[in-house]
């Protein structure tokens, strides 16, 4: 959730720009207000506003050095004076801030007794009052500066990360406690750069570093140092190379970036399996010594826990999966002998860190399957696993997921000592994939989304690893359509949910070439005895279908092309029904704060 922007020694001397379009690129944090401050001449000028960044232009001034911000509402209303940046009393000072000052309230009443004067509700703003108290009356130099800023910063309770520009000494300063922030650096040009994430980085430099929990950064057009929070002396760092290209994180001609991502698993999936084998053999130790195996995720991630348990029941191995929200009743049964297995896209979820940190503090091993590299999740993980997918921008996470279900399916078979047998079978989804997914299927996806347009409750069933795949397939249309859909494991249908089928109520049918399909076929005609309209997903046909959508038949792996259709038709749903399927209302692709 939020995002920030910031650069020094802009090479165009035109620092508004340059950061309007890293902002862009990161709208698929979530967002509802942005807003940009740059030092001109001997003062700061401020542009904010409400709404979605689109084809915004800004007219503020030319100049070299400016941050942004684009907020997704935690303390006030959506309104633009509660966008950031926030001022302090004399406009010296302008601050953005990711996460939320728990203790603000408490800061806020101590300086409004000392006459400082607060011009927005939000919790933000008190981080530019502080710093000039701090240095109020002071003839202060960047040292001066860094120092004050680093004690404002810990007297602030909760998960923050804060970027400050000082009119004065033309410095922006930076510090991190559990949001993210990474810095970058064009060494050809002399610019830096701040951001939350990688993507608004790729078009000015691949060197990155990414700044660790209680660590800051002094920029100046002079200089950069890295400080160490705690002890309040500089550090030494190595800047990272990114194997990234700009272009991954384009639309490349296509309407949408989730449609691209949906498309682009026809790739990631197979490599995220070839370039991971080594480290999937390597991770297999902390599985022999676990006493206990726990999945956790949330959402999304949540599903492929889930998924994950079924898969590694098959192979013979006893799991749990939980939601990270959810895990704090079971911390309790967490000891030296369990390994969590946390899985997150962006990997700074902040229940799902909250979980991983509770589990760590009971000795138990982390092993993290994620995206984006360098999150904090990474770092507090004892083993780690990237899928790379290259950045996924839609807020719907498709390909990441897809990917991240691979690792588990890899994992439970190289357990098994069927290592091969499972890249195989990965090897001939991903050569179905490329032939299946195509716009022949697009298009009867399409004549399908157009039919279903005014239906305003879809129900989808499933059987074994069918029945959370059907969760996965009833939230990309929650995400994406806005319709409520919902779904059941099908043998649940008898025990009470039958009883919401009325005449014509769409019914999918999630299904396998496996031992349940007699099951499920057996589901279905129940529904349709009460009149609901069936439309099933499998590799095989059914007279009971009304309508029917082929998938490829890859065993254990037909989940993934099942819920491949579930993303296509959310996708178009949404597209019917006028939604932006990238920023879907109320969503924020990093969720950030509890």
């Amino acid at each position: 959730m939020c995002g920030i922007f910031a650069v020094i020694n802009d090479k165009k001397n035109n620092a508004s720009q340059t950061i309007i379009e890293g902002l862009k690129k990161l709208e698929y944090r979530g967002y509802d207000s942005w807003g940009i401050a740059v030092k001109t001449k001997n003062k700061l000028v401020v542009e904010k506003h409400i709404g979605k960044i689109g084809n915004a232009q800004t007219f503020l001034p030319l100049s070299n050095i400016g941050i942004g911000h684009t907020r997704w509402a935690t303390h006030g209303g959506v309104f633009d004076k509660n966008a950031h940046p926030h001022l302090d009393c004399n406009n010296q000072f302008a601050v953005i801030h990711n996460g939320i000052v728990e203790n603000y309230l408490e800061i806020k009443e101590k300086l409004i007794k000392k006459n400082h004067k607060f011009l927005s509700e939000t919790d933000t703003e008190i981080i530019a009052h502080m710093i000039e108290e701090e240095l109020k009356n002071k003839d202060y130099s960047i040292d001066d500066l860094a120092k004050k800023v680093f004690k404002s910063f810990k007297k602030l309770a909760g998960s923050n990360a804060v970027g400050i520009l000082d009119a004065k000494t033309e410095t922006i300063i930076a510090c991190r406690n559990g949001s993210p922030l990474v810095f970058g650096f064009d060494e050809k040009n002399n610019q830096y750069f701040l951001s939350s994430d990688i993507p608004a980085l790729l078009k000015h430099t691949k060197n990155v570093y990414f700044l660790n929990d209680n660590e800051a950064v002094v920029l100046n057009k002079n200089f950069f140092q890295v400080y160490d929070l705690i002890k309040e002396i500089p550090k030494k760092i190595n800047f990272e190379k990114i194997n990234l290209k700009s272009s991954s994180a384009e639309k490349e001609g296509y309407p949408h970036f989730l449609i691209k991502e949906i498309d682009e698993q026809k790739k990631t999936i197979l490599k995220t399996a070839e370039k991971n084998i080594f480290l999937i053999e390597k991770s297999l130790k902390y599985f022999k010594k676990a006493k206990k195996i726990i999945f956790i995720g949330c959402g999304t991630a949540y599903h492929c826990a889930l998924l994950a348990k079924y898969l590694f029941a098959k192979n013979g191995f006893e799991s749990d999966a939980y939601q990270a929200n959810e895990f704090s009743a079971f911390s309790n049964l967490i000891n030296k002998k369990t390994l969590i297995i946390a899985i997150s896209q962006s990997g700074e979820t902040a229940d799902t860190i909250l979980a991983v940190k509770s589990a760590k503090n009971k000795d138990a091993k982390i092993i993290s399957i994620i995206n984006n590299r360098g999150s904090t999740l990474e770092r507090i993980s004892d083993f780690f696993v990237p899928i790379y997918t290259g950045p996924e921008i839609a807020v719907v996470s498709t390909k990441a997921f897809t990917s991240q279900l691979i690792i588990t399916y890899l994992l439970a078979k190289s357990l098994n000592f069927k290592q091969k047998e499972g890249l195989k079978n990965i090897k001939k989804l991903s050569k179905e994939l490329n032939k299946w997914l195509n716009q022949s299927l697009k298009n009867k996806i399409i004549d399908l989304a157009k039919k279903l347009l005014k239906e305003n409750h879809f129900y989808i069933i499933g059987k074994d690893l069918n029945y959370p795949a059907s969760l996965e397939f009833a939230l990309k249309i929650k995400e994406t359509a806005y319709t409520h859909a919902e779904a059941f494991a099908s043998g649940e249908l008898k025990h009470g949910v039958i009883a919401l089928i009325e005449k014509n109520t769409p019914c999918f049918v999630l299904a396998s070439n496996d031992e349940h399909k007699n099951d499920i076929i057996s589901s279905a005609t129940e529904i349709k005895a009460r009149n609901g309209k069936i439309f099933g997903i499998a590799p095989f046909e059914s007279k009971i279908f009304d309508f029917f959508i082929q998938t490829p038949d890859i065993k254990e792996l037909t989940i993934i092309p099942n819920i491949i259709i579930g993303q296509l038709l959310g996708y178009y749903l949404g597209i019917g029904k006028g939604a932006d399927p990238d920023k879907p209302r109320n969503l924020a692709k990093s969720v950030t704060v509890k």
